[in-house]
C-alpha cells in the first residue's frame, strides 16, 4: 500500500513534475543500486541498471498499480532488468560494485566490496533465475509473495530455483572451506 509521502510524489510525478521524480530517485536510488549490484556483481552494469530502472519507471508511471508500494514496483523493474542482463551477459564478472555514498577508502566500502566478491564467488555458477531468487530471498530478505510479485515467477519456480541455488551455494562454500 502507498503511504501519504509516496502518494504525493507519485501524484506529482504522474503530472510530469520532474522535481517530484527527482525526490523519488533520491529516496530509492540506494535501494535499487544495492539490488542491482548484488544481482549483477558489476559496477558499471549496476549503475546502468539503476539509470535504466528509473528511466523505465518514469515512462511507465501511468501504469503504476497503487496497490503495491513504490519500493516493490521499483524492485520489480530493477530485478527484471537485471535478470535480462544476466541472461544476455557474454562476459564474466568484472569488478564488484561499491556501496553507494561512502568515502572510497572507508572501512564500510571495503567490507561491501569484499562481500560482493564473496557473493559473486558463491553465485557465479547459478542460472539467472537462481541468482535472482537467491539474492532476493537470502540477501534482501524478501518473502515468496514479494518475490513472486517482483519477478513474475510462479511459486514453484521460486521454490525450485531457490532450492537449487542453496544447494549450489552450499556446495561452493564447502569447497572453499576445504
Amino acid at each position: 500500500m502507498v503511504c501519504m509521502e509516496e502518494e504525493h510524489i507519485i501524484g506529482n510525478t504522474t503530472r510530469s513534475d520532474t522535481k517530484a521524480f527527482e525526490e523519488l530517485v533520491r529516496k530509492y536510488s540506494g535501494m535499487v543500486y544495492c539490488i542491482c549490484s548484488r544481482i549483477l556483481c558489476d559496477t558499471v552494469e549496476a549503475e546502468d541498471a539503476v539509470q535504466e530502472t528509473f528511466m523505465r519507471a518514469w515512462a511507465s508511471f501511468p501504469k503504476y498499480d497503487r496497490r503495491h508500494s513504490v519500493a516493490t514496483w521499483l524492485r520489480t523493474i530493477a530485478c527484471r532488468l537485471c535478470y535480462d542482463m544476466l541472461r544476455k551477459r557474454r562476459y564474466p564478472y568484472v569488478t564488484p560494485a561499491p556501496v553507494p555514498d561512502t568515502d572510497p577508502g572507508s572501512e564500510e566500502r571495503l567490507i561491501w566490496m569484499e562481500s560482493l566478491k564473496e557473493l559473486h564467488q558463491v553465485t557465479k555458477n547459478l542460472s539467472p533465475k537462481q541468482k535472482t531468487v537467491f539474492v532476493l530471498h537470502e540477501i534482501e530478505g524478501l518473502d515468496y509473495g514479494e518475490i513472486k510479485r517482483i519477478t513474475g515467477f510462479t511459486s514453484i519456480q521460486i521454490k525450485s530455483n531457490l532450492y537449487l541455488a542453496r544447494r549450489a551455494v552450499r556446495s561452493m562454500l564447502e569447497n572453499i572451506m576445504e
